[in-house]
């Protein structure tokens, strides 16, 4: 998990949170800066929440199709 951090940034009154991975070993990137309307987390739960859940694996599942 050393690559990856929870920055806090403070605007006077508001806080907010950016789940951060680093890339190349030399550079930090906000991870979620790609949605269209990010502008941080409101609390360190959700932000850390938001960054374990993008790193936990997919659990896939199959199924049968009985087309009768």
């Amino acid at each position: 998990m050393k690559n990856y951090r929870i920055q806090k940034v403070s605007y006077g009154d508001c806080v907010r949170y950016h789940p951060q991975k680093k890339i190349l070993g030399l550079f930090w990137w906000n991870m979620f800066d790609w949605y269209e309307y990010y502008e941080g987390f409101k609390s360190y739960e959700k932000a850390k929440k938001e960054l374990c859940d993008a790193l936990k694996k997919p659990k896939v599942e199959y199924f049968d199709v009985d087309c009768e």
